[in-house]
């Protein structure tokens, strides 16, 4: 498998040429720059040393849910329908 934390202008034309966008070689070398800086960037954040204790809100958060209340409606599915038997929609027969 090939090293992806090393970006290079073979890198890039592969993944220009799965994404179907046509890159010219300063592009590429320019995108290949700044991928680099990226990934740099976020392996400074992994190497960081963070505490085992999870990270808390100076605001207590509550979550605003409402009752559930259950009310009866007056609806009627099929008092508009045509064909019905019983409580059940009747649909056509298929052979």
């Amino acid at each position: 498998m090939k090293d992806y934390a090393k970006i290079d202008k073979e890198l890039i034309k592969h993944i220009s040429e799965i994404s179907r966008i046509k890159l010219s070689e300063s592009e590429m070398e320019e995108y290949a720059k700044e991928l680099s800086d990226v990934l740099g960037a976020f392996k400074i954040l992994g190497d960081i040393e963070t505490p085992d204790e999870p990270a808390y809100h100076p605001i207590e958060t509550m979550d605003r849910l409402r009752e559930d209340i259950v009310k009866k409606t007056d609806w009627d599915p099929l008092s508009n329908a045509k064909s019905k038997e019983g409580k059940y929609f009747k649909g056509p027969k298929i052979v």
